[in-house]
């Protein structure tokens, strides 16, 4: 695999330089090539789902997360859609590693399934788990568009048709910013200017929205682990989950309207990005001072799902947002955030 992995590092650099990819740089993917092992790592598990099975469905409809009693683990379908974006981005960014086109085909393969299944998802689970993971399958794609005389006009028409009436970007909280992102990039790869103008407004109205002077997310720290959202026994339990969890989409799409020469993370917008980020890596350092913690015996769900600091502490540098990530705080990381940005 390290032979593999030197030999074809030339090949690598002509084609990204021929490519136009969403989120990263090639300064990004050199960073990452250059780690040796986190690369070999990656290349090694691309390998090993290289024969998996895709889940494409026509009716993309799971069973509820949530219900009064508490939280259901996935069933298979969302497990499906989940496992196949997810096998998707990392071929996608294997490809982009080592320029080998059978990696850049497996991702192709995953886009053109899902394009030429999927009619619907009817159920608000199945929408909802749309808005959380679709955008990365389109970044992956981004970075595959045209690899071996890949065709991907029939998966951008199924953006437009099937996808886009999906959207929860109009709702108030980690949904609506979750669709942001949906919309966000689903315009880039488009080349949907007047959707990119809207999505961009979108964005800046959630964080005026959302974010609250003292920089917290108050429809977000008072999150249940219960269709109970914000109530019951355990209210807080998972705020500090769901901030992350509205954070994350936020930034990425941060990065990818200012990508396509938006000036998102300035002005009031950035400023109260900033204040979100400063005070979320402050409970993520010192979760004592988070609002529900006591009220929870000191137990709150998901602190570690924080790797998008890495990105975001890029644009406003943040001690305590560098301090738990070079302490390895930060676990959850499927949009390897922390190797493409850096966590120093």
């Amino acid at each position: 695999m390290v032979v593999r992995l030197a030999g074809l590092i030339f090949l690598a650099l002509i084609t990204a330089a021929h490519a136009t990819p969403l989120l990263v740089d090639n300064a990004h993917i050199a960073a990452l090539r250059a780690d040796t092992k986190v690369a070999t790592s990656l290349l090694k598990k691309c390998d090993a789902e290289s024969t998996l099975p895709i889940h494409a469905v026509a009716d993309f409809a799971p069973q509820p997360h949530y219900t009064d009693a508490g939280a259901n683990p996935d069933d298979d379908e969302a497990k499906g859609l989940t496992g196949d974006i997810r096998r998707a981005y990392r071929a996608a960014l294997c490809y982009r590693l080592i320029g080998y086109t059978a990696y850049a085909q497996q991702t192709q393969a995953i886009a053109d399934a899902w394009a030429t299944t999927m009619k619907s998802a009817s159920n608000a689970q199945g929408r909802a788990d749309i808005n959380f993971n679709i955008a990365q399958l389109i970044v992956a794609a981004s970075w595959v568009d045209g690899v071996a005389g890949w065709n991907a006009a029939p998966f951008k028409s199924w953006l437009k048709t099937a996808i886009a009436p999906l959207s929860l970007s109009a709702e108030p909280n980690n949904r609506g910013n979750w669709g942001n992102l949906q919309d966000v990039a689903s315009a880039a790869f488009t080349d949907d200017k007047p959707k990119l103008q809207a999505a961009a407004q979108r964005w800046s109205d959630l964080l005026a929205s959302e974010i609250a002077a003292d920089g917290t997310l108050p429809l977000e720290v008072c999150r249940s682990n219960s269709a109970n959202h914000c109530d019951g026994a355990d209210k807080g339990v998972n705020g500090l989950a769901y901030t992350h969890f509205a954070l994350l989409p936020a930034t990425l799409a941060g990065f990818l309207l200012e990508q396509a020469g938006q000036e998102s993370f300035k002005g009031t917008s950035g400023a109260a990005f900033a204040k979100a980020i400063a005070a979320t890596a402050n409970f993520v350092r010192n979760p004592q001072q988070f609002p529900f913690f006591a009220s929870n015996h000191g137990v709150l769900n998901k602190v570690d799902y924080c790797a998008y600091f890495a990105p975001a502490a890029q644009r406003f540098p943040d001690k305590n947002a560098r301090d738990v990530l070079a302490a390895g705080t930060c676990k959850s990381d499927y949009w390897l955030l922390m190797q493409l940005f850096g966590a120093d």
